[in-house]
């Protein structure tokens, strides 16, 4: 045991050190396509994947039927933190032509918490859940300086003369209830979340150190704009589940997510795009405010579990996850200074796959582990890779566990700002590793 226990801790101390990413192309969240399914840990560690089993108050939302035989009493809560790292490069080309290396000149950071809090309750053939839980984030974060230009002999020598600013901060958290029964071998659920916004913020900005030469400023002057928002509507998302006992090992389950509709007034990093970009969108900084309505489309989601005859407790997890991003609309309340009215961009369908397992060491630790492939409503190419793993420790009626969660991706994307008077034609490499840590706390009754 105490070998198995040593093996799980530096398992999960090696990916907490490669650690690089939840999700992919943060500056695309402006468009709201990227769903926060939870942030409690047992949930991350399996990748969202475990739709036909009862974690906490928060998967319930996932696939509401999955409280259906919960007995007892259990109240959870979850701190989670964002971590986000976002290299942009362009190609070194030498005399001949040829493709020397990338020079990075723009290293961003940013760091986001999330909080969630939950009961559950159930008699075992009745069962009944609360829960304030993060589910949709606009996180963006990037800090580029700008260097001068100076003339030999001071050659590599460039002055720092300012920064470009852009930040998106916040998330849209979803509080409600969910309710299931079963019969038999049969379990029904249904749930309704209201989303609200919680720090919603965005900032953008120059500030100029060296006011001699701006010219590669996007700006000559420093401004600095920030700008709070907030949902204008009460969007409620409903979450119906159905889960089927086949026997002592197999259970599988189905699950619907309605569509929703999200309303807000704002003046900066307004989504619009340009046909010349192989995907979208660019942020527009507008000097009036519009009405921005974003409706997204209904999920699909079947699942399956099973459970070996082995000597110690094991779980295998599967979902599959279905949207049809072609029904996704963005429009604005007010045309926009070039006459755009909506954000006619071709979303295509898109497909989730996750899987998890979970292996319990002793009757106190588990082990957790979990991979899911996401495909982008965007492009073909920003489809991306999720890792996860995680750990606990159960104490009594406490339950503590960790988890982290991590993923990278790589696209090339036009220059966010261009220096004054050019007009960009290549473009740049970005390269955006994240990583989503959790530490959740339950305690059972």
């Amino acid at each position: 045991m105490k070998n198995s226990i040593n093996l799980l801790f530096r398992t999960l101390t090696l990916l907490l050190t490669l650690s690089t990413a939840l999700m992919g192309q943060s500056y695309f969240n402006a468009l709201f396509i990227d769903q926060l399914n939870t942030n409690n840990a047992e949930d991350m560690a399996l990748s969202g994947a475990n739709t036909s089993g009862y974690s906490s108050p928060f998967n319930t939302f996932n696939n509401p039927a999955n409280q259906g035989q919960f007995k007892g009493l259990s109240v959870t809560g979850s701190v989670a933190a964002l971590a986000t790292n976002e290299n942009r490069s362009y190609p070194a080309i030498d005399q001949f032509g040829d493709r020397v290396t990338d020079n990075i000149y723009v290293v961003s950071r940013g760091l986001q918490s999330t909080y969630s809090a939950g009961i559950s309750w159930g008699t075992g053939k009745l069962g009944v859940s609360m829960a304030s839980t993060p589910f949709l984030t606009p996180a963006f974060f990037f800090k580029e300086e700008i260097r001068g230009s100076l003339y030999p002999p001071n050659v590599n020598r460039d002055p720092l003369i300012g920064y470009h600013h852009v930040e998106q901060t916040g998330v849209i958290q979803g509080t409600g209830a969910s309710l299931a029964s079963s019969f038999g071998s049969l379990l029904l659920g249904a749930g309704v979340r209201i989303l609200h916004g919680i720090g919603l913020e965005s900032q953008f900005g120059v500030s100029v150190i060296n006011d001699a030469d701006t010219s590669a400023l996007a700006s000559g002057t420093t401004f600095l704009k920030t700008e709070t928002w907030s949902l204008d509507n009460s969007p409620l998302v409903i979450n119906l589940g159905v889960i089927k006992d086949l026997n002592l090992h197999w259970r599988v389950s189905a699950s619907y997510q309605s569509k929703y509709t999200l309303e807000s007034q704002r003046q900066s990093a307004i989504p619009t795009w340009d046909s010349t970009l192989v995907y979208g969108p660019l942020l527009s900084w507008n000097a009036d405010s519009l009405l921005l309505t974003t409706e997204i489309p209904a999920k699909f989601e079947v699942g399956l579990r099973m459970r070996p005859s082995n000597p110690l407790p094991t779980s295998v997890y599967i979902s599959i996850a279905y949207q049809d991003w072609s029904q996704y609309s963005l429009s604005y309340g007010d045309s926009l200074a070039d006459g755009t009215k909506i954000f006619d961009y071709p979303m295509q369908e898109t497909f989730t796959i996750s899987g998890g397992v979970e292996h319990w060491v002793t009757e106190h630790v588990p082990f957790r582990a979990g991979f899911s492939w996401i495909e982008s409503p965007l492009a073909d190419k920003l489809a991306q890779s999720r890792f996860s793993a995680g750990s606990g420790w159960v104490s009594g009626p406490f339950q503590f566990d960790i988890a982290v969660q991590l993923s990278t991706i790589q696209y090339t994307f036009t220059d966010i700002f261009t220096p004054t008077g050019l007009t960009p034609n290549v473009w740049e490499n970005v390269r955006e590793t994240n990583t989503n840590y959790s530490f959740s706390v339950s305690y059972k009754l």
